[in-house]
């Protein structure tokens, strides 16, 4: 069981979890990271355009990937699978991934993100609902379709103006008064001709029969109409990924973990990282800062307690 006892056990392969494991490594810590997507989250993001040093932008998909093999330069332990299960016993941490491998470790960084929020009306489960442009936008190139994305800040912002380009028409909806995106990617929508932003209006249900063909809207009158679309992306938030946890980590009410100012949890020798932990800023330049602060705080956990 030794080959499988590390000093750290990093959950994530975003911002924070690669970051935190080059850190690790070159701190000396052996290693090992979970998650199967390098980069996270960051696949989802068509233009990376406010991280240092790339001029221009780069896409997401780009960054991740040079984050996950500059990590793997650093030696640390990439099993490239998803962890089922995180259990605490005896003062060590133990993961159990889809393929019923166990691996145990000292300390343990939570740096597994968020999941999409979705929204709670009928159909929703229906075929045609998406959440990701870069992932499913293509899927509509030729088809001269109307896409709907619901939400308002800058993810459905960047949603909306991906979409854009495949699709004939693009419609956000929001129920407030305003976006709520940067200035600077209004703008762009702005200059767009086939986008139509709908505000004070709310989704209350989907159509269709097996797949969805509309998006039912109501105003502040309480007035419904059905707006036909071919697709609806959702872009209405996000929840922290902590499912896989099986014991007690104090959260705010929203569930984001608390960390204290190492990022240790309220769980002795359990850190957090990056966007799954209570911050104000959810960056993937944070992130980042996040993942490096935390890994030289492991190291200083584990040598006190050493001591």
């Amino acid at each position: 069981m030794t080959e499988n006892l590390f000093d750290l056990m990093i959950v994530g392969t975003g911002p924070a979890g690669l970051t935190a494991s080059i850190y690790a490594q070159r701190l000396g810590l052996k290693t090992v990271v979970f998650g199967d997507v390098p980069g996270g989250n960051c696949y989802m993001i068509e233009q990376l355009m406010n991280y240092p040093g790339f001029i221009g932008g780069t896409t997401g998909v780009q960054w991740g990937v040079a984050a996950f093999a500059q990590a793997q330069g650093e030696g640390g332990t990439f099993p490239m699978t998803r962890l089922v299960k995180l259990s605490h016993r005896e003062g060590q941490f133990v993961g159990l991934d889809v393929n019923s491998q166990e691996y145990v470790s000292n300390a343990a960084l939570l740096a597994c993100g968020v999941v999409p929020r979705t929204l709670e009306v009928p159909n929703i489960d229906k075929e045609g609902v998406f959440f990701c442009s870069l992932c499913d936008g293509p899927l509509f190139r030729g088809k001269d379709a109307t896409l709907a994305v619901i939400g308002g800040g800058n993810m459905a912002a960047q949603e909306t103006l991906s979409l854009s380009n495949f699709a004939k028409k693009v419609i956000i909806v929001y129920r407030g008064d305003r976006l709520k995106a940067e200035a600077v990617i209004q703008k762009a929508i702005d200059a767009k001709d086939n986008i139509e932003v709908l505000l004070k209006c709310k989704v209350v249900a989907l159509s269709g029969e097996d797949r969805i063909d509309g998006i039912v809207v109501s105003d502040e009158a309480g007035t419904e109409k059905v707006i036909p679309v071919h697709g609806v992306f959702m872009a209405v938030g996000w929840v922290p990924n902590v499912d896989l946890i099986e014991f007690f980590v104090e959260t705010v009410p929203e569930g984001y973990i608390k960390t204290n100012e190492k990022l240790m949890t309220s769980v002795p020798g359990l850190f957090a990282a990056g966007d799954v932990r209570d911050t104000d800023i959810r960056q993937v330049i944070t992130a980042c800062a996040d993942g490096a602060r935390a890994a030289t705080y492991v190291l200083e956990f584990l040598q006190g307690r050493d001591r």
